[in-house]
């Protein structure tokens, strides 16, 4: 009968210091070697070039069983085989019985598929998906990782040896993700087709995302803002200009119903003085593409025209200020800095402006939750299918809003 044995061969040592592992199969007083895909460094194994990481350990040790198994099933013509013909029978009928994918190669796939649906290189699903894949890949050490390694001790093991608690938590999360989705497309329970049978998500209790706090500020606050125009409160220039850019664009968002930076910076639509745009966030989820049309107030006018657009080609100049949403943000994040000094508010968020939108409109204004949840441009689940039906009306809204900028900016 054969036998086997997973071994690192201490002269077949690769260029970049690795070792691969392969599997010694012995029968008939003859030896011979099967490659595998897993490398090792000197950290994984003793001294005498044995395997010591217990992941390497028991995944060689669920191939070995897989290659007895097959045998077994063969005992009768083993017998009379050499030890060639007993490795082709091991490794034909593993590939053929056992379904592979490689879920690094899957992930790139999926990434493919979000950038021809419209989302880019910096959205930041793909950038999290990207720096998951990276991650694992150098984790295990190579580029091609099987979707049957994936298993909960694998999982256990990757978290423990990953930096910091917001990896911990959002990469696994990712490739969970990627997982289940792997799952969904190649198999098909009902008819009893299942090709990937691990659940090891199902297994492992991944850390829960701590939910962000909450950063409102009061009306008397949102007031302070609005007489602050053209402020000089710093010493440099720089300063002051990067303060006051801020200043307007969180006005900005508080009065356009909680619109976030990333809408500002790129809404296009501007015309019977109402700004129309999808919700990036959202649009790719919702039917009606997360679309909101909001009316420009008086009040605000001075703001829209501070920043207009003079070309028409979007709403707000700031696209021609700054080249890339992410130069945006970051002198965003420079401003809200700036900001906290001068409202004293030490924990104060850009978001802050929206939280603020929602809690002054319904505890301060009296405005009912249902108009803020649509203001905010919400679904509400329990009432799905009622909107199927309800014709849109901003008109709701609108006396909303300035019910809202009336209490606000009352004198």
């Amino acid at each position: 009968m054969a036998t086997f044995k997973a071994v690192v061969l201490k002269h077949q040592v690769r260029n970049d210091a690795t070792f691969n592992i392969k599997v010694r199969i012995t029968h008939n007083r003859q030896s011979k070697y099967i490659n595998t895909n897993w490398v090792v460094t000197k950290d994984d194994i003793t001294r005498s070039f044995k395997l010591k990481n217990h992941f390497f350990i028991d995944e060689t040790e669920k191939l070995i069983k897989q290659y007895r198994d097959i045998c077994n099933k063969n005992a009768l013509s083993l017998e009379n085989m050499s030890v060639g013909q007993v490795i082709d029978l091991v490794t034909k009928t593993e590939k053929s019985d056992i379904f592979s994918l490689d879920i690094v190669e899957y992930g790139k796939k999926q990434i493919e598929i979000m950038l021809k649906n419209g989302k880019t290189e910096k959205h930041g699903t793909v950038k999290n998906l990207q720096s998951s894949l990276k991650s694992l890949i150098k984790f295990v050490g190579r580029e091609e990782i099987d979707i049957n390694e994936i298993t909960a001790k694998f999982i256990k093991d990757w978290m423990e040896w990953m930096p910091g608690k917001q990896t911990k938590i959002l990469y696994p999360a990712n490739i969970r993700k990627l997982h289940n989705e792997a799952k969904r497309e190649y198999n098909i329970e009902e008819l009893g087709i299942v090709k990937i049978p691990l659940s090891p998500f199902s297994v492992v209790k991944l850390p829960k995302m701590q939910k962000r706090k909450k950063i409102d500020i009061s009306v008397e606050k949102i007031r302070e803002l609005f007489l602050l125009e053209n402020a000089t409160p710093f010493q440099k220039k720089a300063d002051n200009k990067c303060f006051n850019v801020v200043r307007d664009l969180f006005l900005l968002s508080f009065c356009l119903w909680g619109t976030n930076a990333r809408d500002l910076y790129e809404c296009s639509d501007f015309k019977d003085g109402r700004i129309t745009y999808n919700r990036t966030k959202t649009k790719t989820r919702r039917s009606d593409m997360a679309e909101i049309s909001i009316k420009i107030e008086p009040e605000i006018m001075p703001l829209l025209e501070k920043y207009r657009d003079k070309t028409g080609e979007r709403v707000f100049c700031f696209y021609q200020m700054y080249k890339s949403m992410e130069v945006f943000n970051s002198v965003i994040y420079r401003g809200v800095k700036l900001l906290r000094k001068v409202v004293g508010i030490d924990d104060l968020v850009f978001y802050s402006a929206r939280h603020s939108f929602a809690t002054i409109a319904v505890n301060d204004a009296e405005i009912n939750e249902y108009t803020v949840h649509k203001m905010l441009n919400h679904i509400i689940e329990e009432m799905k299918i009622t909107e199927i039906y309800v014709r849109k009306d901003w008109s709701v809204l609108d006396r909303a809003n300035r019910k809202l900028l009336d209490f606000v900016l009352k004198k």
